[in-house]
């Protein structure tokens, strides 16, 4: 594994302290992955109180995830061009107070706002933080492991977050679950510019605001017209601001190649397994985030376990994952680093045989939670290595972009792992319900709540075997998707050998 990352010199690129700097990284980082988590603890109260419309309820639920999304790859920019720790400072200002705001919001358009803002900080960070990791551990196995523990906090923070907030609202109001941020980011305020390395600005470089909107406008209409198309809405809405998002996207790419000083710089993908690892990403982030939703319906509605009981079973694949993530950087030390990433992939793969051949009876239930553990781990091991792949082969000044591009790769992929592997699932879901009830009508979702709403045995008992012959369906697709991922990643490499 080559790396164009040198060791920072001068005192605007060095720290004292490694281990603190990255202690710091991570720590906004884990309040980020909380607040992502935390909101569907909190939402049922504030709809409560607040009173949204159902848009207003939407909005409130998803702005936080367009925005990071649709800004990350501008913020990744501006943070090479002023500087990725005065970035992080001012982010963390804006968050916290951001996160004062919404706590005591009194209105559903406040939260709405407030989590905008919120989601426009949380974009800049993220990239600047990973890309000050390269800066800080110029050693290619010591910057993977760094990864490793950067990734551990944010999943410990998606983990640890529905109980964090359960207990708070619990002994306080739905407010306090915002207040969390306050601290922490005050916090990075103070330690930042005593702990972090600071990047080498690029002041005279302008900052293309054509770009950025065109970025912001395209990305924010493809995820939007993902959403849509899983909500079930019109087709000719879904169709026509997906035409408008892939319009945007080419303007917005065939500029980047007449800017002297594009917003992001796209010969980054021409780097030696840069557009390999960037592929990687896009399609294990596609399978994890298309599979995430079905293990959840089927041990509730199709085995009938508790939302608690549910939860208590997805704990072992986060522990995998968090494992793996620390596991992987440490084998990484022992062998070489395309064999712990092919390793963790084969895992994957392996991870989702399960889900194809899921068994009828409670013993689903084992079945479902070993997928679950092999993939989470598999992805988990793989991660920071391709993280490092794609950071490591940027030139210094232009970390924070690649950071950024990888990152919203991931947030695509995850969106429109949802589009199409539900969509597959439907697709066998209702033929199998036709073909035994003679009729299907919407998705597996309706079909549960119409079993119930009727206490309809012989329905439900045939809506369970449709919905889990989707899950065949997808496990099988996951199954030889990664198949493809393994071949791809593989075959670059025996080319450069």
């Amino acid at each position: 594994m080559t790396t164009s990352i040198t060791e920072p010199t001068g005192r605007r690129g060095r720290t004292r302290s490694p281990r603190l700097a990255l202690a710091l990284l991570a720590l906004p980082s884990l309040l980020i992955a909380i607040d992502i988590s935390v909101l569907g603890v909190a939402l049922p109260r504030m709809s409560a109180d607040l009173q949204p419309s159902p848009s207003e309820l939407l909005w409130m639920n998803d702005i936080y995830g367009f925005m990071v999304g649709g800004t990350m790859i501008t913020m990744g920019a501006i943070g090479d061009r002023i500087g990725r720790r005065r970035l992080i400072v001012i982010c963390a200002a804006v968050f916290a107070l951001a996160s004062a705001v919404a706590a005591f919001s009194t209105a559903p358009w406040m939260i709405i706002a407030t989590r905008a803002v919120m989601g426009l900080a949380g974009a800049a960070i993220m990239p600047a933080s990973m890309a000050l990791i390269g800066q800080i551990f110029p050693d290619p196995k010591a910057r993977v492991s760094a990864m490793g523990a950067y990734m551990t906090c944010f999943l410990g923070g998606m983990a640890v977050a529905p109980i964090i907030g359960g207990v708070m609202l619990q002994y306080w109001w739905w407010g306090s679950v915002f207040l969390l941020g306050v601290p922490v980011m005050v916090l990075t305020l103070i330690a930042a510019p005593r702990l972090l390395p600071e990047s080498q600005p690029q002041p005279d470089t302008p900052l293309d605001l054509r770009s950025a909107a065109l970025c912001l406008v395209s990305i924010l209409s493809l995820v939007a017209t993902l959403k849509w198309a899983v909500n079930g809405t019109e087709l000719w809405k879904v169709i026509g601001l997906g035409v408008i998002g892939l319009v945007l996207g080419v303007i917005f790419v065939r500029r980047q190649h007449t800017l002297e000083h594009p917003l992001v710089d796209l010969s980054l993908l021409r780097r030696p397994g840069v557009a390999r690892a960037m592929w990687v990403l896009f399609l294990t982030a596609l399978l994890m985030g298309g599979t995430s939703i079905f293990v959840g319906f089927y041990l509730q509605s199709v085995r009938g376990l508790e939302p608690l009981t549910a939860a208590l079973c997805l704990i072992p694949s986060t522990i995998a994952m968090i494992v793996a993530s620390n596991l992987g950087p440490w084998l990484g030390h022992r062998f070489p680093p395309k064999h712990i990433v092919i390793g963790g992939l084969v895992m994957m793969a392996a991870g989702f045989v399960p889900f194809a051949l899921l068994p009828e009876g409670p013993a689903g239930i084992a079945v479902a939670i070993v997928g679950a553990v092999l993939t989470t781990a598999g992805i988990g091991g793989a991660f920071p290595f391709l993280m490092n792949d794609i950071i490591s082969h940027a030139p210094q000044e232009r970390a924070g972009s690649a950071a950024s591009l990888a990152q919203t790769a991931n947030e695509i992929g995850i969106a429109t792992g949802l589009v199409i592997l539900g969509s597959l699932a439907t697709v066998v879901y209702r033929a199998q319900l036709s073909s035994r009830a003679g009729h299907a009508e919407g998705s597996w979702v309706d079909g549960f709540e119409q079993a119930a709403s009727r206490s309809d045995g012989v329905l439900l008992g045939q809506v369970k075997t449709a919905f889990v012959n989707g899950y065949h369906s997808v496990g099988l697709f996951a199954v030889v998707l990664m198949l493809v991922v393994l071949v791809l990643y593989v075959l670059p490499s025996r080319r450069t050998k």
